[in-house]
């Protein structure tokens, strides 16, 4: 099997107390303290001939402008290529807002240096490793919200790199899940990374090797929680991080012999454990695709058509969920949509984005998308490609914000109001993506 490379580095990115948190409209003030640090993990991958890293951030997202930073200062202490790096987010709502140069800059360049920091020191500690593959589940800790019975992705997938000698600890484990950061929620005014945070601290615990954690297809899909508090960041990402755990430690005995005493037969007898061994070639290919911004209303427009709804919830006659569940889907979105069309501005405009992916062997790829993508999408994104070991790493290299699917445009709902790219968007990335994962899986 060809050599594999593998390491792991990690950064404290955790913002001064007192600066804004990011993914909730409706706070007032910055924070007030850190119940846990935030961080920056970063992997990298080298078969020998070609070399990646991906680095995952508790953010809400990571938008072009400090992607291309971490980039370029990753690129010049590592020498991998720039276009080589993925920068995903876990999309916590309890960390860092204004990491955009022209909003704080100190703050912006301080974050930067230290997500690169985090590549340079897997860089500098890469050893040999052996790269496995496998998938569990997780069923009790998330819901579609918009529709109790709507999609949603249970399936948890681990990539494991292996120590060669089973007596040392292991190299990585990469953690794709898919389920909103948001067991805390807006009132919450203390820095934390969320149940993923619980997760990666989990598998660290329980296995021994340093983890990322992706968040996949999850724009529509909610933690289920008894209290938005700290306990059950910590119970939520507990069970995600058992999850993981058990299928790394599955993982382990590939590639050794795994063997139980028969002592009918006075035989030793093998048992293979679940999952597969992986044969390392690195290939990485990028589309940027042209997503065109949607068409607003005037301000008046918008106004008028709440007051309509509202007028029509005021009188609907008490006990008539369905039509209530109607309109309120229709205000959610209007009175989310005429705050995103003031910020929009009236002329058309077309947003430049990228869809990378980065294959780490034949049948193993982590696709980078760059902002919050619907359960159904990411399932047809699986259909189309066939890759068995496909990680979806959403909040990816940019951050668009929702790219909804067109028919639950008309549904309505928050996702539909806050979405600043139009119904051809999901389509254009759709085909992106299958265009870079056949590239890689060449």
């Amino acid at each position: 099997m060809p050599t594999l490379l593998a390491g792991t580095g990690d950064a404290t990115i955790t913002p001064p107390v007192g600066t804004w948190l990011e993914g909730y409209g409706g706070r007032t003030s910055g924070s007030t303290g850190v119940h846990d640090d935030l961080h920056a993990r970063a992997l990298v991958i080298d078969d020998g001939t070609s070399q990646a890293a991906v680095v995952s951030c508790d953010l809400v997202g990571v938008d072009r402008h400090l992607t291309a930073r971490v980039r370029e200062l990753a690129s010049e202490a590592t020498g991998i290529p720039a276009a080589h790096i993925m920068v995903a987010a876990t999309h916590t709502h309890a960390g860092s807002a204004g990491l955009h140069p022209r909003r704080d800059a100190p703050l912006f360049e301080t974050t930067a240096r230290m997500i690169a920091g985090a590549v340079a020191s897997a860089h500098a500690a890469r050893r040999p490793a052996v790269l496995k593959a496998g998938a569990g589940s997780v069923d009790s800790v998330s819901q579609n919200r918009r529709a109790p019975d709507g999609p949603k992705d249970d399936a948890l997938r681990v990539l494991l790199f292996d120590a060669p000698d089973h007596r040392e600890p292991p190299v990585a484990c990469v953690v794709n899940f898919a389920c909103h950061a948001t067991v805390l929620y807006a009132t919450n005014m203390e820095v934390s990374a969320d149940y993923p945070g619980a997760a990666v601290a989990t598998v660290r615990e329980l296995t021994g090797a340093p983890a990322l954690f992706l968040n996949g297809a999850c724009g529509d899909v909610n933690p289920s929680w008894v209290e938005q508090d700290f306990a059950e960041a910590e119970r939520v990402g507990r069970i995600v991080g058992a999850e993981a755990s058990r299928r790394a430690l599955e993982l382990r005995p590939l590639g050794h012999e795994h063997r139980t005493w028969n002592i009918r037969w006075d035989e030793l007898t093998p048992n293979r454990p679940p999952g597969a061994m992986l044969e390392p070639h690195i290939r990485v290919a990028s589309r940027t695709v042209e997503l065109p911004v949607r068409r607003f209303e005037p301000e008046p427009a918008y106004r008028e058509r709440l007051a309509r709804l509202d007028a029509d919830l005021r009188a609907l006659p008490a006990g008539d969920i369905a039509r209530r569940r109607q309109l309120m889907e229709q205000i959610t979105r209007y009175r989310t949509e005429v705050d995103v069309a003031a910020r929009a501005g009236a002329s058309p405009r077309v947003l430049h984005a990228e869809v990378q992916a980065i294959a780490l062997a034949p049948g193993c790829a982590v696709l980078g998308l760059p902002g919050e993508f619907f359960a159904e999408t990411g399932a047809a994104i699986r259909k189309a490609a066939g890759i068995e070991h496909l990680l979806l790493a959403c909040y990816a290299n940019h951050y668009l914000y929702y790219v909804v699917p067109p028919a639950e445009f008309a549904r309505g709902g928050y996702e539909a109001g806050v979405a600043i790219v139009d119904e051809t968007a999901e389509a254009r990335i759709l085909e992106a993506a299958a265009a870079v994962l056949r590239e890689v899986a060449g």
